[in-house]
């Protein structure tokens, strides 16, 4: 996975903004308070220690 770019994504549960790397620029972000079985994701943390997952689609 090549990063080309960081966008900002809000946390679901705050709406602290944190930054992720994407691979691709036409990706489509998905945040949610939940991590799932499968699929490509990230965990984030915000700056008030709340943990996230964001999928890349």
């Amino acid at each position: 996975m090549q990063v080309t770019e960081t966008r900002e994504v809000a946390c679901p549960q705050c709406g602290e903004n944190s930054s992720i790397p994407v691979p691709e620029r036409d990706v489509e972000l998905k945040v949610s308070p939940y991590v799932a079985a499968f699929g490509d994701h990230a965990e984030l943390e915000c700056s008030n220690e709340h943990t996230f997952w964001v999928y890349y689609c």
